[in-house]
């Protein structure tokens, strides 16, 4: 049976080498204050031996003779005094070694606390986007929300329990010292009593990620909740979704329930099994006729000593318990199985010439079964040129949009940027000169000023109104009460949708991008303010790269050249003039060149 559980030593790598450097300190200030109490225990001993006259010695050898005759030096008063003195020395002080040791574990928790969510937050801003795609929101949310914690309090239960076993040994060692007999009986008590608590304990894991699995169940819940508001309304479903909430929630109930009633009955379990150790090693040292003075200073420590165990048995179960959230949070540390982000170091320094897909072709990965999206797609968008990118639902348009962005990577093909492979390219520096808007991007929740310069953190104030105007979003920003500084709340729940998107669209623009990318980024939008989106569009061409997605004839009436796919497939590239006349339907019904 292994005596922590296997995801603990991950977590102490997570939050690094300086707060582990900490932990002998730890060890040593409980072994200082552990060896301050069992002195003042044992000089018990002399105290009661003057208190008693002298008369009482039997049982006493080697460590308990010599504390029996500390101060034999001075007479009887000074003697009383002077142990008296030492006794409550060692207790303060030991008591200021345990404080310093709270105010040292406490530091070392918090900030290995710290550390953990920082590298939950590293992992899943560095993690190839992909596994978005194939991971439940729920189970990040709970991850990120819950299980984190959990994950901080086991660090603390190890901590405590560094302290504790630093105790339990000195006071052993003091038992030892006083009768090795009777700390023998109790070492065996020990045993037993640990045996039967790690056998209990050992029941604890299963409940513990049943807890784990329906906490993320219920998060999900929740946050479809937050983000289905309106859609649960509109068709009348609140109490399908409430009953659907509460049983959710009640599974974790159940799942929680189950947990704390086999946690719970651990406790008084082994309080019962110390209690018979205690009063048998008693009964023992009357029967062997110890001295009294002994028999109380052996009781003394060995009542001490009860806490520290049933501390370290605490924290067994304890970490048994939470080895579920440890699990969770591993998983999402460990980066085995976890799409890795954009490869590639070659410098880019702006987009010239255009780019080129040579028999792309992208499958989306599933639990069971991989889809094609983008079959063997070749065609060119050319630098300086506006490119249309049209077809119906799941044509495959998108889809290039995550491959442009380097969201995803082909399956087979290459994307030639200049004549280089993307995946070549370092994707920081080529994402610095890319800009997307598209209707699935979120307003970041602060000042309509911070969404507009979200990513050009050199932009100033006249940089995100030039670009506002040029969204057409200036006029409707003035008219609010705060203007650029108004809070657009939760994911823009401030703004109506067409002004979410024409600040969406801003930000883009402020970037003075090389390359554009349009994804359905004025469907929300009036006619008058598309038009004067057009006419904006209009003035990169030329001198910059712009890419449009929309079912809109009037949206990609401006481009130059147009792609037409079908099923994955592209069926046509054409300048868009030769085509212009035709409806969006007679474009998406277009047939293939031979």
């Amino acid at each position: 049976m292994p005596m922590l559980p296997p995801s603990l030593p991950m977590l102490f790598r997570a939050f690094g080498k300086r707060q582990l450097r900490l932990l002998p300190a730890v060890v040593v200030l409980g072994l200082v204050s552990a060896v301050l109490e069992g002195f003042g225990i044992g000089l018990i001993i002399p105290l009661l031996g003057i208190i008693m006259g002298h008369g009482d010695a039997a049982g006493m050898d080697g460590f308990s003779a010599a504390l029996q005759h500390v101060g034999s030096g001075l007479s009887e008063r000074d003697r009383l005094v002077v142990i008296s003195v030492a006794i409550l020395g060692s207790i303060v002080l030991k008591n200021v070694f345990a404080f310093a040791n709270t105010l040292l574990t406490t530091f070392i928790s918090g900030k290995a606390s710290h550390s953990i969510r920082s590298a939950l937050s590293e992992q899943l801003l560095r993690v190839g986007y992909p596994f978005f795609l194939r991971q439940s929101p729920g189970r990040l949310l709970n991850i990120i929300s819950n299980e984190s914690w959990r994950a901080s309090d086991a660090i603390q239960i190890m901590l405590s329990a560094i302290v504790s076993a630093s105790a339990a040994i000195i006071l052993l060692a003091f038992l030892l010292l006083l009768s090795w007999r009777m700390t023998l009986l109790v070492t065996l008590g020990l045993a037993l009593v640990q045996i039967a608590h790690a056998i209990l304990s050992a029941n604890l894991k299963e409940p513990s990620r049943s807890v784990a699995s329906r906490n993320g169940h219920l998060a999900s819940q929740m946050l479809h909740l937050v983000h289905a508001g309106r859609l649960i309304r509109i068709f009348g479903q609140e109490n399908r979704e409430k009953a659907i909430f509460d049983t959710a929630s009640d599974a974790v109930r159940r799942a929680s329930f189950a947990l704390l009633v086999r946690q719970g009955a651990l406790p008084p379990l082994t309080e019962v099994l110390h209690a018979m150790l205690f009063l048998a090693v008693v009964i023992g040292a009357w029967l062997a006729q110890v001295s009294f003075p002994l028999i109380i200073a052996f009781v003394i420590l060995l009542y001490r000593l009860q806490p520290h165990m049933r501390a370290l048995q605490g924290s067994w179960s304890q970490l048994q318990g939470l080895s579920g959230s440890l699990e969770e949070v591993t998983w999402l540390l460990d980066p085995a199985g976890k799409p890795q982000p954009p490869q590639g170091d070659g410098p880019f320094h702006g987009l010239r010439q255009g780019i080129n897909f040579d028999d792309v072709t992208f499958t989306y990965s599933g639990t069971d079964r991989r889809e094609v999206v983008l079959h063997a797609a070749t065609f060119e968008i050319r630098g300086g040129r506006s490119t249309a990118l049209i077809g119906r639902s799941g044509a495959g348009k998108t889809t290039i949009v995550n491959l442009l962005c380097r969201f995803v990577e082909p399956d087979t093909g290459s994307i030639l940027v200049d004549g280089s492979p993307l995946d070549r390219i370092d994707a920081s520096q080529w994402r610095r000169h890319i800009a997307l808007a598209s209707q699935e991007l979120e307003l970041v929740d602060g000042s309509i000023f911070d969404n507009i310069t979200y990513g050009q953190d050199a932009a100033t104030a006249g940089d995100a109104e030039a670009a506002a105007r040029l969204a057409e979003a200036h006029e409707f920003i003035e008219r609010l009460p705060q203007g650029y500084e108004t809070l657009v709340g939760y994911r823009g729940v401030n703004l109506s949708a067409g002004q979410r998107q024409r600040i969406a669209l801003a930000r883009a623009l402020v970037r003075d991008p090389d390359l554009l990318i349009l994804d359905e980024a004025t469907n929300a939008v009036d006619g008058l303010s598309e038009a004067a989106i057009v006419e904006t569009l209009k003035s990169r061409a030329g001198r910059r790269t712009t890419i449009v997605i929309s079912h809109h004839h009037s949206t990609i009436s401006f481009c130059d050249d147009v792609v037409i796919l079908s099923g994955g497939r592209v069926k046509k590239q054409a300048p868009f003039g030769a085509l212009a006349s035709l409806s969006m339907d007679e474009l998406y019904q277009h047939e293939p060149l031979d």
